[in-house]
């Protein structure tokens, strides 16, 4: 297995993949795209955010501390 963090999701993950990846509730994850804190492109009635922007979120919010 890959060092890479969340290597097991794939590049484009839905709401629900990142409810999992950072373990939030349903209400937090969608506040966190409408806010656009993590970029996302709805693509009909659902929302696709970028792996790689939930790793660099995870990142910043570390940097912080």
């Amino acid at each position: 297995m890959s060092n890479e963090p969340f290597s097991s999701y794939p590049d484009v993950v839905t709401v629900h993949d990142m409810q999992k990846m950072l373990n939030i509730s349903r209400n937090t994850a969608y506040n966190l795209i409408t806010t656009n804190t993590i970029p996302y492109r709805k693509i009909g009635r659902i929302y696709r955010i970028r792996k790689s922007d939930i790793i660099s979120f995870m990142k910043q919010d570390i940097d912080q501390e």
